[in-house]
């Protein structure tokens, strides 16, 4: 009997342990450098500009932050993180975009290309289901 409880305990952390890999790996797997559309685009006319910022992002178990980066592509000022519980829904545009919709606001990101982008896109999501699991 006390080895079939030991069993059992063993296999709980395994259990735990996979868990806790499957999210490290969507945390490091959701991070690098996107570039986020500008708040407010300029007008000129009947003309419209649109300004992308280049921006390390990385995702964290309750938020995805992005962060501006200097000439050299390293992390600078502070990161701004955008809440998994204020958003309402992860959308994949075309030309390797996505956006965030929040009840605020919505956030664009562009990323280096389509099969990151997805890859993205599928991890910010199954990273806002383990929070809203995790916070019921």
């Amino acid at each position: 009997m006390a080895s079939h409880n030991s069993q059992l305990s063993w296999l709980a952390q395994s259990e735990e342990q996979v868990v806790n890999d499957d999210l490290q790996q969507l945390l490091s797997e959701s991070r690098g450098i996107c570039e986020k559309l500008a708040d407010a685009a300029v007008k000129m006319g009947a003309w419209q500009m649109v300004l992308w910022q280049p921006r390390w992002v990385f995702a964290e178990e309750d938020g995805f932050c992005y962060q501006k980066i200097s000439t050299t592509e390293k992390p600078i000022g502070k990161p701004k993180k955008i809440l998994y519980s204020s958003i309402k829904e992860i959308e994949e545009l075309d030309c390797s975009e996505f956006v965030l919709q929040c009840n605020s606001r919505d956030y664009t990101f562009k990323t280096p290309d389509e099969a990151v982008c997805t890859v993205l896109v599928h991890n910010l999501r199954q990273l806002k289901e383990r929070h809203r699991l995790a916070n019921l």
